[in-house]
Order: C-alpha cells, then structure tokens, then sequence
C-alpha cells in the first residue's frame, strides 16, 4: 500500500535519514517509527514498522541503511507487524526497550493495531522470565550432548555438536541486538555483523583473514571430516572451542541482564560504558612511550607487549612484541635502528612482529613462548579492548623438530673450524663462515631455549634473544674485552658476497675459532639437557 504523506521526522534531527525514510513511504506502509536517540558514545537505533514480511525483505537491501551506520551511527531495524506483536508477546527485551511509548516517532493513524506497550513492570517481567528460561533450557539440552561425544571420544561429533550450540548463541545475540536473528548459515558472517552492536565478541575468536574466523573453520573442516568419513585430530582446540562458547553464553547473560535493568530504567539513567584508552599501561617510562608511539605508526598495528627488560651495567634492553599485519624484516629493522637512535646508545629494542592468524597457525611449535608475553600485565598498548587471544592449545604437546636445524648449526661451525685449522693462511671466507654459524646457532639456541623460531632477523636482535634465554650468555660478550660485541654488528656486512681479498689478523681468527668452540659445546649440552638428542655423536 502506496502513500503520498509527507511524514514530520524532526526528532531525528536527520535530513539524510529523514529523506530516506520519506522516499520509503512513498512506495510501502509505513505504521509506526521508534527512534531511540544515542546518549554520548552509544550508537542509535530506528526500528521500522512496517505492514508485509516482502517489504522488509525489500528494503533491507537498499544502500542507504549500511550508510546509516557508517555515517551517522545509527543502526535501522526493520519488522513487519505481526512480527513485531509476536515478539511482543514473547517478551522479547529488544522489542520491549526500543520500541517503547517514549521512543515513538511516528505512527500511521489509519493503520489500526498499532503496537503499544503499555504493561507495568511485573507483567513484562513474567515474559521475560520465560524468555530467558527457554534460552537456558535448549542451550543446556544442546550442551549436554556435547559433552556426552567429548566423554566418548568422538571428536568429528564434538565439532559438529557445537556448531549448534555455537548458532543457538549467536542466533540469540542477534535477537538480542538487533532484535531478529540472520537468514545465512555462514556462522563467519554472523560473527562479523554483530560487531557493530556487540564489539566485544571479537574478543573470542582469531581472525584468519577479513572475515573468516580461526574456530569456525575447524568446525567446517569437522563438516566435510564427516562427510568424506575423515579423521580429524584437531580435538587440542576442543577447550578453546569450550572456552569460545562460554564466552558468548556470558555475552548473552549479560545482555539479557543488561535489557532488564534499561526497561526498568527510564532511558535517561541508563549507564554510558567510559570510552577505553587505546594506551593500556603507563609503566612511567618515556622510553618505552616513545616507542610505541613510533611502533603505532606501523600499518594495522593492534597490540604491543613488553615482554622483557633487561640492564647490563649501563645498557638498557627493551624486548617487544608488536602484533600488526605486513610488517617485514626490513621493515622491522628500520624501526629498530629508528628507535635506537631517538633513544640514545645506552638503549636498544628486540623487535618481534606476527600478525595474529601467524600466530594461531604456530602455535603447535610456538605455543611455550607466545604464551609466555601474551598476558595483560605485558600488554602496553592495543588499538582496540576487543582483541582476542590466541585459541591455546590443550593440551598442548611440544613440536620440537630440532634434527635439521642441530645438524645445519653444527655443520656451519664444523665447516668453519676446518677452515680456520687449515695452516694455508687461505682467511677468504672466514668472515662469512663465521656469520652463517652464528646465524644458525643463534636461530637453533632459541628454538631450544624459548620454543620460538625467529625470523632472520639482525644479528644484534638474536643474541640479544639468547640473552633473554639465558642471561649467563653475557659472559661472552666480556670475552676478550668485548671482542664478540664488537664484532655482531659486522656480521650483516659478511652476510653477503663482498668480492674482494680478505686479510684478518691471527688473534682475530683465534678470537673467532675459540667463540666457536665455546658456543658449539654451549648448545650440544643443551640439546643433551634437553633430552632432545640423545646420542649427539651420531649425528656426525
């Protein structure tokens, strides 16, 4: 049904949106507008009540209702009206808070059965006491089946059990939100069209990519498991699945209770949430200010962690964790050296960056160390209080594959010992062997030491994380009156091919041959004390 009246919107205070709805009266039957204004940093909300389930459909394709949140902040609700008395009965709290008497806009005086909510409190709490129990009833009902499958060990049944506790969640966060739940069964899109009404449940899920989640898709994989009558082994994440649905089960207690106190309220007292500092900790140390305020300016940078800091005699080390998307080595240095230099020389900065899918896919080597800087109290900055955590593996079970990494390391030191052992005074390409066994043993020290594989990073950055991993390490630095720490930053010089003649000193050479021996049988004792290895003289 078709009307030519102009409706009088000034409460929106609106024109884009005063427009918008105006050209919609003009084609459908519109019978009642609510409009409940935003107070400081809430978002607002307009709910359409309209005559025909076709005309909702119809409209919420129109362009002009996703430019009303991205520009204006305000979020458009459509329902056809016996919907929207359905709901009523029901009690559903949406339907009861933002389409209340105080909120109406507008209302179609031709249009008989409007809907009006004029019941007392007690009556309305009756409803909602319905409301809610029925949520507990089939969530227990759905869980408990879960749990029976996780007492059996079957774990492509476990997945998939979840997958519909996981869509009975959402289906009620979307009710309680934007007062309907969503037509698709693509638990992805669900996830990411709640953000806009529910930031926080971006908190409990990894990201693999812009709209795809690290969990969701293990239950999809758990979907075609069961299809093509597959294995599945990924029952380490049944825990970050459990903790997962917890999450949203509380985000649903919580809205619930958060519903029922704004209906008892009038809408002047409901309480606005203080906007979040991006800047989580203030550990009163400009230093470290600075540098995230240098770091931040890195593309897509969402956290940064202070994982260590440590003093030798007047020298200050600063270790990092920036969690961002496409930072590169080379990228990384230049920061590094940035830092350095607006610091002071007393200062220095151990850089690690991974994005946090990077993260989550290596965990199954990685998990000891990331586990280790990921806490709050390390965290001194995020772009945002929504960031999830990694999904923790448990249990978690150490991939330590050490043989190739042990086996290269102490081939390049082998490899350099011969050379320099050769009485020729043939010293091309000593400097070079040097660096490649220094990069190697450095790199194999870590995996051992700290469960992480780092990138190739400088030279300075991996000891300084040998360092970090054992601190007793500095006595080589004092070796020689600072021979080593003199000769690191030459390293990324012989790191490439320099085509001229090479002439070192002997002491240089013996300095270089003893360092060798030392840090070789540092890292045959640890393989040994690890238990890593058993038999090391089988590998050569």
């Amino acid at each position: 049904m078709k009307t030519s009246e102009q409706l009088l919107l000034s409460k929106l205070e609106n024109e884009f949106l005063e427009d918008a709805i105006n050209e919609l009266n003009e084609q459908y039957l519109i019978i009642q507008i609510f409009y409940d204004k935003s107070v400081h940093s809430q978002d607002s909300h307009l709910i359409l009540n309209l005559e025909h389930k076709n005309d909702v459909d119809k409209i919420k394709q129109k362009h002009w209702i996703k430019k009303a949140y991205s520009e204006y902040k305000v979020h458009i609700h459509l329902f056809y009206n016996t919907q929207l008395h359905y709901k009523f009965d029901l009690g559903h709290p949406f339907v009861e808070f933002y389409c209340k008497p105080s909120a109406l806009i507008y209302q179609n005086e031709q249009y008989g059965n409007h809907l009006l909510i004029d019941r007392n409190w007690k009556k309305f709490n009756k409803k909602f006491e319905n409301y809610r129990e029925r949520f507990y009833h089939d969530h227990d009902m759905l869980l408990s089946q879960t749990r029976e499958f996780i007492k059996v060990g079957s774990f492509v049944s476990v997945f998939l059990s979840y997958e519909k506790v996981f869509k009975y969640d959402l289906e009620y966060l979307e009710n309680l939100y934007t007062g309907s739940s969503s037509d698709s069964n693509n638990l992805h899109e669900r996830i990411y069209h709640l953000l806009p009404y529910a930031p926080e449940i971006q908190k409990y899920f990894v990201k693999q990519n812009g709209k795809e989640y690290h969990l969701i898709s293990l239950l999809e994989k758990a979907k075609r498991s069961a299809r093509e009558d597959e294995l599945m082994y990924d029952n380490e994440f049944f825990e970050a699945i459990g903790i997962a649905e917890e999450s949203l089960f509380s985000m649903i207690e919580i809205r619930l209770d958060q519903l029922k106190k704004q209906i008892k309220k009038s809408p002047r007292d409901i309480a606005i949430p203080n906007k979040i500092s991006s800047v989580l900790a203030d550990h009163n140390d400009k230093i470290i200010d600075k540098a995230v305020k240098t770091i931040i300016k890195l593309e897509s940078t969402e956290e940064v962690y202070l994982f260590h800091k440590a003093t030798y005699g007047n020298n200050i080390i600063y270790y990092l964790l920036i969690i961002a998307q496409n930072v590169s080595n080379e990228k990384l240095k230049e920061k590094q050296y940035y830092l350095k230099s607006k610091a002071g020389k007393q200062y220095d900065f151990v850089l690690i960056s991974h994005d946090r899918n990077w993260i989550q896919q290596h965990l199954y080597k990685y998990q000891n160390f990331f586990a280790n800087i990921i806490q709050g109290k390390n965290r001194i900055y995020a772009s945002s209080p929504y960031h999830p955590e990694p999904h923790w593996e448990s249990p978690h079970h150490l991939h330590q594959d050490l043989d190739c990494y042990y086996k290269s390391a102490k081939g390049n030191g082998l490899q350099f010992l011969s050379m320099v052992g050769n009485e020729n005074d043939n010293q091309q390409g000593i400097p070079f062997l040097f660096a490649l066994f220094f990069l190697s043993f450095c790199r194999t020290y870590i995996f051992v030491k700290l469960c992480y594989m780092p990138n190739y990073l400088s030279f300075q950055s991996l000891w300084q994380l040998c360092l970090y991993a054992n601190p007793d390490m500095i006595s080589y630095q004092h070796l020689y009156n600072g021979f080593l720490l003199k000769l690191i930053p030459t390293l990324e010089y012989h790191k490439f091919l320099r085509h001229k003649f090479t002439c070192l000193d002997k002491e240089v050479i013996d300095h270089m041959k003893v360092i060798v021996e030392k840090l070789m049988n540092d890292l045959d004792e640890l393989v040994k004390e690890e238990g890593l290895i058993d038999k090391i003289e089988k590998v050569f």
